[in-house]
This record gives C-alpha cells, structure tokens and sequence, in this order.
C-alpha cells in the first residue's frame, strides 16, 4: 500500500507547478488511476468526502504565515543564559588553563595506574610452580599409570626436570621421560618384559600426552598475560601522550596570553627530492616516506622500511609512517610516538613483521634538525665535498617491547644536503665490507646541489651495483636546506 501512495503523491507534486489546483487535480487523477491499478476496480483508495475535505484546507490555507511561539508560551526563560564561550578574557583564559591542566593531572594519574600493573617486575618465575600444580591437579585422571607415583612425589624434582625439558624443546616424548628418569637412577621396570612392555609404553604416552597439554595451555595462558601487559603498557603510553599533549596545549595557551609576540617567521626553506624503485619481482615496494610540515613550525622527513619485501613489508611501513604523522601531528612529543609505534607494532605484529624507522625534524627558524634512528640506515650529511655519517646500531620498530631510539641534534647550514636511505641502497654494493663508504664516496663527488638530481643519481648507481637488477626494495630521499 505504501508504493502506491508513494506514487499518488509524485503525481500531485509534478503538477504542483500550478498551484493549489494543480495539487488538488494531480491528487484527485493518482487516487482515481491508482484504484484501479491497486484494486483492480474503481472503488477509491481515499473517498469523495475525504479528498473535499483536503482540497477545501488547502485553499484556505494562506501562503504565508507569521507564528510567534513566544506568543503561546510567554516570553519567561526557563533556562539561564550562560556566558558566551571563548577565550575573550584574561580570566576565562585562566580557567582554561586551570582546566586543561586539571584534565591533564587526571589522565597522568590514569597512566600510573596503568603503568604499575603493565610494568609489573614480578616477572613470571613462577611459571614452573603453576606448571607444577595443574599437572598435579590432573594427576587423579591416570592413578593406574606407571609413572602416577613418580609424577605425584613433588620431592623427588621428576617435575621439574620435566618442565626444563619443555622449556628447550616445547615438547615431550616417550623416550625424553626414559632418559630423564634414567638420570636419576630411577627405571621403569618390567619395561624390557614383552609381556608388559606394551601397558608400560601405553601410560608413558598417555602421561606425555597429559603433560604436554597441561605445558602448552598454560603456554597460551602465558602468552594471554604477557598480551594483557603489552596493552596496559600501551594504554599507559597513550595516557600519558595524551596528558603531555594537554600539558602542551596549557603552555601554548598561557605564553600567547603572557607573550603577544608577531608570529615568527621562518629563516629556512627545503628542496626535497625523492627516488625509489621495487625489488625485482615483488608487487610493490616495502619502503614508505613521509614529508610534512607540522603545526609547530617544524617540517618532519620519514623513511620506513618494512622488513622483507611485498605487500606484508609495504603494510608494516605505512603502519609505522601513518601512526607517526597521526601522533606528532596530534601533539604528541617524538619519545612518546616512537614508544607508542614500537609497543603497537610489537603487540601485533607477526612474524618477521617489523620496520625501521629514520626520521629528520628541522625546526625552520633556528636551523636545528634532530635524527631519530630506529633500526634505520645511516643518515649523510653532505656540505660541498665533506659528507659526515651519522648512524646508530638500534633495532627496527617492533622487534622490542622497549624502544631503542637513538637521537642526534645538528645546526645546519646554508646549501647543507641531508640524504636518507633504506638498505637496499646500501647493501648493492658487495664490493665495500663498510657498506656506507660508497655511498659517502658517490655524494662526496657528485658535483649537482639539487636535491631530486642527487636522489636519482644515487638510486640509479644502486641499481647499477646489481647489474641492472635491484635485489631489494630501494628508497632514497635528499634534502637541501636553504637560507631564506
């Protein structure tokens, strides 16, 4: 019923056109063509006196009226006006600063809570102790079994050797529980007896099967508590992000009403220049770059190299480049988003599922970069014919449950040329056992300041180093810093 309404109403808006007589016709035409085609006969859908009653409201309607509500329900206001919202005073602008800095103590006080249970140091020796005791509570399923009455006696260590056996190999065997009972002088007998040779091997491999299962659930349940961890550390992290973030906020708010200084302006501007290609073979390049300007005034360059190549490799940089811009871009300092990035990564990556992280933040009005180096490939740095090597020994993003960031400060110089790199640049050449000398060597005589031309050149030399084949994903990213 409700379609042919639906067109009924269509019709007396398409001749709406004419006025209310139009609405009235086109309404009267649908309703009679939509009986018949819905009832299959001419009884109305909406009858004579119901259709006059309408037609007749309608044009008695004015075109226009004025209602006041205020003139039904008064003119009493039952609410209280508030004060405008806004930063228009000196005190409003205090109480925002006193707010911002309350809410910040707030979800500082929620990170200590977080912190002190995800970074607990009552680490989980005692691993051995609940391996112990659940085996011991399942022991009552085999009382029959050859080996209940050794696997009962807690004193004896039978359990504990047991455990370590676990630990190394994540498995137990029939033979494993021979040897390890046949190191403490203890045999199992009637063993070497064909006649019970086949009850005894059926319990030692039932109990293996016992023991085994008992390891590795509480195995999962080990590694469910180290997750649980993992995230507390996480929500810890963030917390306290978020709260410094706030913090941030408070001061920038508080120096603009203490200092009404004209905006600064920048004294240094940057050439970029970009150049990549794919490993032979793969579907797309693992490496992924950023450059942005950040709020602050400062310009953030990124390099990421997913660990291996392809797809997998791609995802695991552009997770660790888009969380960085995401973090810093928000507020966020450089400790804390690297920390966040890292626990993130570590939390759910995969196998082999990493990714290095080189970052370069140039503040453009004093001239000062700062290196951040996780896992990443040295850094040149390059001023006429002297390049300088700035690199660290730290590991990719991921791999670590703790960040291992390592940071370098520089006051650059006018026509200064700051070049990034993943591995695969530096690993083409086999002929240099300290796979950053060529690449010191190549810029140390390339004539060209333009920062593209650079980028190209090396990326082309790379390729070349494989005969024209690249082994591994390559990225280069060159910078030149200008005066203004």
């Amino acid at each position: 019923m409700l379609r042919p309404l639906l067109y009924l109403g269509m019709i007396a808006g398409f001749l709406s056109r004419f006025g209310k007589i139009g609405v009235i016709i086109g309404f009267i035409t649908g309703n009679i063509l939509l009986s018949y085609v819905s009832n299959g006969n001419t009884v109305p859908i909406i009858y004579l006196k119901e259709i006059i009653v309408a037609s007749l409201g309608l044009l008695l309607v004015p075109k226009k009226i004025d209602i006041n509500i205020q003139d039904f329900f008064g003119k009493d206001l039952y609410l209280p006006v508030g004060k405008p919202l806004g930063l228009e005073t000196a005190e409003s602008t205090e109480n925002t600063i006193d707010k911002l800095n309350t809410v910040s103590e707030t979800i500082n006080e929620m990170s200590r809570g977080y912190r002190e249970e995800g970074f607990d140091t009552k680490e989980d020796n005692d691993n051995k102790n609940t391996f112990t005791q659940n085996l011991l509570d399942k022991l009552d399923s085999i009382k029959e079994n050859v080996l209940y009455e050794d696997l009962q006696d807690e004193e004896n260590g039978l359990i504990s050797d047991i455990f370590d056996s676990l630990e190394e190999k994540d498995e137990i065997t029939k033979d494993d529980i021979l040897k390890l009972l046949e190191k403490r002088n203890e045999y199992v007998i009637g063993f070497d007896d064909f006649d019970t040779n086949l009850k005894i091997e059926e319990d030692i491999n039932i109990a293996c099967r016992l023991i085994n299962d008992t390891y590795k659930i509480g195995k999962v349940n080990d590694i469910w508590k180290k997750k649980i961890k993992e995230s507390k550390k996480v929500i810890s992290s963030q917390l306290d992000g978020v709260s410094r973030a706030i913090t941030d906020v408070a001061k920038s708010i508080n120096k603009e009403k203490n200092n009404n200084e004209e905006e600064r302006q920048d004294k240094f501007s940057l050439q970029i220049g970009v150049a990549t290609h794919k490993k032979d073979g793969a579907e797309v390049s693992g490496d992924s770059n950023l450059q942005t300007k950040l709020d602050d005034g400062k310009y953030l360059i990124a390099l990421s190299d997913g660990m291996g190549s392809g797809v997998n490799a791609r995802r695991s940089s552009q997770i660790a480049i888009k969380m960085l811009n995401r973090l810093l871009s928000s507020g966020f300092d450089k400790d804390t988003s690297l920390e966040l990035i890292n626990t993130s990564m570590y939390i759910n990556s995969k196998e082999d599922s990493y990714a290095t992280l080189d970052i370069a933040i140039l503040d453009l009005y004093t001239g000062k970069m700062e290196f951040m180096k996780n896992g990443a490939c040295p850094t040149f740095i390059k001023n006429n014919k002297n390049v300088n090597v700035v690199k660290s020994v730290s590991l990719p993003a991921g791999i670590l449950d703790q960040v291992d960031l390592v940071v370098y400060d520089k006051d650059l110089a006018d026509g200064d040329i700051i070049v990034m790199c993943t591995d695969g640049i530096l690993e083409s050449n086999l002929e240099y056992e300290n796979k950053e000398i060529w690449v010191k060597n190549l810029l140390e005589e390339i004539e060209t300041d333009n920062a593209q031309r650079i980028a190209d050149i090396l990326l082309a030399q790379s390729v070349d180093n494989g005969v024209g084949v690249a082994k591994d994903d390559m990225t280069v990213v060159a910078v030149k810093v200008k005066k203004i």
